[in-house]
């Protein structure tokens, strides 16, 4: 499962950079030259998804189920991590549109995001830039979007903290997911991609 998501992870980064603004892809071959062929702009859908995800993403939400796959790797190993695992209510995340863009000019087939990140009494900076998934932009089918979710901490030296080394360490944070929703529900479902956080179901407060 990871490994195709990882593989429709690198397609969404080949669409989104190879793409200029006035591109389209084919959505079906035709056998014959008189039938017409559907077209799919990339980055009017992505645009278009962004704009639809915007209110459903921002918010406060709870990590109400954190399901964690044992994988016997060192980082595991130092939070005692000893078996599948599943968190109830792990934390609190709250995010907003990111107040600076992270692109010169502003690159709206992106959705650029900030917030917080709260666990046993400790809130620290996060960041997100989610990118549209192709096969959801084609078929509507899977994960909306991906994106790299990881703290944001200014610039310079600092020590690291407890509880942020537990939640990097768990996978939560510093690393890539997908994201799937359904507009209007107060539901998100995060999938990891590369680390053991399986699956995160995050319920709107």
């Amino acid at each position: 499962m990871k490994s195709s998501l990882f593989a429709a992870v690198a397609l969404a980064l080949l669409n989104w950079q190879c793409s200029p603004d006035n591109s389209s892809a084919p959505a079906s071959l035709s056998p014959s030259s008189t039938l017409p062929v559907t077209t799919v702009n990339f980055d009017q859908e992505s645009r278009q998804l962004m704009k639809e995800l915007a209110p459903q993403i921002v918010g406060r939400w709870n990590l109400r189920l954190v399901q964690v796959t044992y994988r016997n790797d060192p980082q595991q190993n130092e939070i005692k991590l000893t078996k599948d695992t599943t968190f109830q209510n792990l934390a609190t995340l709250t995010i907003v549109p990111a107040a600076i863009p992270r692109t010169t000019p502003l690159d709206t087939r992106r959705g650029e995001y900030d917030g917080t990140i709260q666990f046993s009494n400790k809130t620290y900076p996060i960041q997100f830039d989610m990118l549209a998934s192709a096969d959801w932009i084609l078929s509507k089918k899977g994960p909306q979007t991906f994106f790299l979710f990881d703290y944001r901490f200014p610039n310079g030296t600092r020590q690291p903290e407890p509880e942020e080394m537990f939640l990097d360490k768990l996978g939560v944070v510093g690393d890539n997911f997908s994201l799937e929703t359904t507009i209007g529900q107060p539901t998100m479902i995060w999938r990891g991609l590369n680390r053991g956080v399986e699956r995160m179901e995050l319920v709107r407060q």
